[in-house]
């Protein structure tokens, strides 16, 4: 968060009172200099809001927080099918086997 601390703060409110604007009873005082940054370490909606009304004119943030779903499996290679890289090695060799006898070939004849 980045505000002139002399006239906003940053308030942890639970939903309710960040539904109604309601800066009492909050949960956590964020404001330390006016550059603050929170760690959001938990899974779970947090709600912040500036205290003295100006939550009315809009001064307030809804973070949810959730997992990262889980990383997809490779896709599985079929028995006797071959892999994209395989093909083009096996390609590579026959163009280097191409190249060793034609060169015999010419070397030769």
């Amino acid at each position: 968060f980045n505000f002139d601390k002399r006239y906003f703060n940053v308030l942890e409110v639970n939903e309710t009172s960040y539904d109604n604007c309601n800066d009492q009873g909050f949960v956590k005082n964020i404001t330390r200099g006016g550059r603050d940054v929170v760690q959001l370490t938990q899974v779970r909606p947090y709600y912040f809001l500036s205290s003295g009304g100006y939550c009315y004119h809009g001064m307030k943030v809804a973070v949810n927080v959730e997992m990262l779903p889980p990383a997809p499996e490779p896709a599985p290679v079929k028995n006797g099918s071959l892999t994209s890289d395989a093909v083009s090695l096996k390609i590579f060799h026959y163009m280097i086997s191409f190249a060793v006898a034609y060169y015999y070939l010419v070397l030769l004849f």
